[in-house]
């Protein structure tokens, strides 16, 4: 893993000089991000060295769980020395949180370097990774540090990041099976982990938007494969998840509520096929002047303005795709 060399140093100088480190999750933070966040700062702080966790406008319900486990503070303003960043290496994902150009960066990630990343000292991306957490896993290792809750939170970044393992690959598996023979930890508590925190007026309204977005559904039909696409105010992935679950192939999701947020589903059979919506989200990023990026599987996108043309140019992306299949 390139830049682990680098990074155990670098943690060998900040401990000689007291350095301070901030750890950002990206928006909406999911318990990969905020579970990478948790165990390595157990780490720094096993080390005695001073740290909080941050989180970019909030953390997701599946994620709020892992709260447990740590004090995080809502888009906090940069005053340490070192900001890691977990699980993104797009600078807009961070929004609104500034970081001066002074300070000293490291980029911890799973995606795909992107065409204009963040200007960081430390990179640590390996895209064959179906989590940021195994990465994690793989860093604690190779620096001697082992421990329970992180090995808990770990795994629930492991759990969702691969759909509960429908993505995952050996490596996967490999890094599953290494915590579970160091740790006595039962799978279950896992899933449970990892439910999402909900009340009664957030449950209802997920079910107004979901039926909202039924209601402006637009169909593509290519082939024998559905498209469906559809605009609401909250709630993209989940609308995404619901309409794979109707019969859709595809399905797109906008919103267009303090910005621009876009959400993409896609079933399985499509992904072994060579679609890949994480790439086609990257190039969505431009058109929507902000970033995307994401899994092959699911992606997403943030941004200012012109939803329209982003969902366009993804409809006309996917549907070539899919009439060049054979």
């Amino acid at each position: 893993m390139q830049g682990k060399i680098k990074l155990k140093r670098f943690l060998n100088e900040a401990e000689e000089r007291n350095y301070t480190f901030l750890l950002l999750c990206h928006h909406n933070a999911d318990p990969d991000s905020l579970g990478s966040a948790i165990a390595f700062s157990r780490y720094l702080t096993s080390r005695g060295l001073k740290n909080k966790i941050g989180v970019a406008q909030s953390v997701s319900s599946y994620a709020k769980r892992l709260l447990q486990f740590a004090d995080v503070e809502k888009d906090p303003e940069v005053k340490e020395d070192v900001v890691v960043i977990f699980d993104t290496s797009s600078i807009e994902q961070l929004e609104p949180i500034k970081i001066p150009k002074e300070k000293y960066v490291v980029v911890i990630d799973h995606h795909a370097e992107k065409e204009s990343p963040i200007n960081a000292d430390i990179w640590i991306v390996d895209s064959s990774r179906t989590s940021t957490a195994e990465i994690i896993w793989e860093l604690l290792n190779y620096l001697g540090f082992y421990d329970e809750i992180s090995a808990r939170v770990i795994l629930a970044g492991i759990v969702t990041d691969t759909a509960n393992f429908r993505y995952a690959n050996s490596k996967t598996f490999k890094t599953v099976f290494s915590i579970l023979e160091k740790f006595n930890i039962h799978m279950g508590e896992i899933y449970n982990l990892v439910l999402p925190v909900t009340d009664e007026n957030i449950d209802q309204a997920k079910r107004i938007a979901i039926l909202k977005a039924c209601q402006r559904m637009e169909i593509r039909k290519v082939k024998n494969y559905i498209i469906a696409i559809s605009k609401i105010s909250a709630y993209e992935s989940l609308a995404c998840k619901i309409f794979l679950q109707l019969g859709a192939d595809v399905a797109i999701v906008g919103s267009e509520k303090k910005g621009v947020r876009i959400s993409a589903r896609t079933k399985e059979h499509l992904v072994k096929k060579g679609l890949h919506l994480g790439k086609l989200m990257e190039r969505v990023g431009p058109i929507i002047e902000g970033s995307g990026g994401g899994h092959s599987g699911a992606a997403g996108a943030n941004g200012k303005k012109n939803l329209d043309d982003a969902v366009k140019f993804l409809v006309k992306e996917i549907e070539t795709f899919l009439k060049n299949l054979g």
